[in-house]
């Protein structure tokens, strides 16, 4: 398996974080307004999983990135 390199991990760590935001929106905006569900209760389990999966990148990006700057130190 092929390495990536620490400032390309970030980009994408990042690229992760508007991608979860943009399918927030779209789901508010869209999805949500269509089924009528925007300032009701239906619509809680999306946003319990969504903060969900927020935490879980997060907490992913950080622990990799700590590895990666720790590995490259240890190299020098």
């Amino acid at each position: 398996m092929k390495r990536i390199k620490t400032f390309s991990f970030f980009l994408i760590w990042v690229f992760g974080f508007f991608a979860l935001l943009s399918f927030d929106l779209f789901m508010e905006g869209i999805v949500f307004e269509w089924l009528e569900w925007n300032g009701t209760a239906k619509n809680d389990w999306f946003f319990a999983l969504w903060w969900g999966f927020v935490v879980v990148w997060f907490i992913f990006g950080i622990k990799t990135l700590y590895e990666k700057v720790i590995k490259n130190e240890s190299k020098t």
